[in-house]
């Protein structure tokens, strides 16, 4: 059910075109990262992102920022995504996605930021 509910708020979290440098690409995916050592990260993203059912089959565009103390994953909101109406309930799920991604994959700290189309952050998740 938390994989369901996850989606379905994903859903919203639907990007526009970007040009941010080094992608994977895999169907109406993108996973940007800066640095080409990140790629094998950005692909396990993808994989997780598809395993997980999170494939809207609208164009969706993802970023990591990799650091030392912490690594942030971005999301850009569509249109539909306002911050001041995420509930409690979406609040957790995406809490719940980001630990879940931070123990299977980042093995560090981890925010989620939702971002606008050019990836400029307006809400951290933490």
């Amino acid at each position: 059910m938390r994989i369901v509910s996850t989606f379905l708020l994903l859903v919203f979290l639907i990007s526009c075109s970007s040009e941010q440098g080094n992608r994977v690409v895999g169907d109406q995916l993108s996973v940007y990262f800066d640095l080409p050592e990140n790629e094998k990260i950005a692909e396990e993203i993808a994989i997780y992102w598809k395993e997980n059912g999170f494939l809207t089959g609208k164009k969706q565009d993802l970023k990591i920022i990799l650091g030392e103390n912490k690594n942030q994953l971005l999301l850009i909101e569509n249109e539909l995504f306002k911050e001041e109406k995420l509930t409690f309930k979406e609040r957790k799920l995406l809490n719940d996605l980001k630990n879940d991604l931070q123990k299977k994959i980042f093995h560090t700290n981890l925010e989620i930021v939702v971002c606008d189309e050019n990836f400029k952050p307006k809400y951290i998740i933490n």
